[in-house]
């Protein structure tokens, strides 16, 4: 669905080299506006369903790219397949020419080009890095009346039951259902694993008693943690969570578990590297606008910037991440 905004180690040299070219490009001088760029609305796919947080935050960076390139941004969702349709679509139709944009997840993007019985027709060599924008933590959500009072009592309980404690997944290989695999394999648990179309199915389904802990993300659990809806029983950080201080981690369970949904912006890998640069600058000043910046924070979003060539090198990494969780889960 196309909206303008409302509220409501594989094949990476190649890549970072450019990046590596656009960042000493940088160095000398601040990026000059291409000529006739931008002349038209840009796209920004979102590889999730509409009101979801990825999709969210993408309308906050949508709405700052608007002010200061002075043309509309247009969101398009494509939810489904954790993200496959719509980045096979962006490979397929997507022109290197700025105006369309796609949000990348990681480890979502990963797990899809690392499996190979989903036969991806796109790899990473087809996504030039922009800019990094969101680092969202993950963390575990009950109902208000769930028998699980702490992660304690979650964790007792999947061990009493193995394979029968319903836990949420926005999608096959998405960090969330990556989370969960972690969880399992750290602690030898075992849960009934059920997959949703996205955040919202997933948090409208613990919610409504289908499913008995929803994995997911902060960014996405803060409205209903907040105004009394649920509950949070954990979070998925080296250490607690600042806004949720009397939340425990995993890790103070001994289940070294970490986990957060990584969300930037690429183009279509053969975009002029003049407009790749004059986007990057332009999504840096939007992170660094105090609007921007409270938008973002009052709905629990976590901004992490990195330049293209950071985020480049991040992505890459994250494969060796991913690899081995991909292996789980395919067995």
């Amino acid at each position: 669905m196309l909206t303008e905004l409302q509220p409501r180690r594989v094949a990476w040299t190649g890549i970072l080299c450019l990046t590596a070219l656009l960042t000493v490009a940088q160095c000398v001088g601040a990026a000059e506006k291409p000529k006739d760029f931008p002349n038209h609305p840009i796209t920004i796919i979102v590889p999730g369903p509409a009101g979801g947080i990825s999709d969210v935050g993408v309308r906050i960076m949508g709405e700052s790219l608007k002010k200061l390139l002075g043309q509309a941004i247009l969101v398009e969702n494509k939810p489904g397949a954790a993200g496959q349709i719509a980045y096979t679509d962006f490979k397929n139709n997507a022109k290197p020419d700025g105006y369309t944009i796609s949000q990348v997840s990681s480890p979502h993007i990963h797990a899809i080009v690392l499996d190979a019985t989903r036969k991806a027709l796109f790899s990473m060599k087809d996504f030039q890095p922009v800019a990094n924008h969101v680092q969202d933590p993950g963390a575990i959500l009950v109902r208000p009346d769930s028998p699980f009072k702490t992660l304690g009592d979650f964790l007792a309980a999947a061990r009493a039951n193995p394979g029968q404690i319903k836990v949420s997944s926005t999608g096959l290989g998405g960090d969330d259902h990556l989370a969960i695999l972690n969880v399992q394999h750290k602690s030898g648990l075992r849960f009934n694993i059920i997959h949703t179309q996205g955040s919202p199915q997933a948090m409208a389904a613990v919610l409504g008693g289908h499913i008995d802990v929803n994995f997911d993300n902060i960014g996405g659990f803060l409205a209903p943690v907040k105004s009394g809806q649920a509950r949070l029983l954990a979070v998925m950080t080296d250490k607690r969570h600042p806004e949720f201080p009397d939340v425990p981690t995993f890790r103070e369970k001994g289940i070294d578990a970490i986990s957060s949904s990584t969300r930037g912006y690429c183009v279509p890998a053969g975009t002029p590297k003049e407009i790749v640069r004059y986007l990057e600058e332009s999504m840096k000043k939007a992170v660094e606008d105090p609007e921007h910046i409270k938008r973002a924070k009052d709905i629990g979003l976590e901004l992490k910037w990195m330049s293209g060539e950071e985020y480049g090198k991040f992505l890459q990494d994250q494969d060796e991440w991913v690899r081995p969780l991909v292996t789980l889960y395919r067995k």
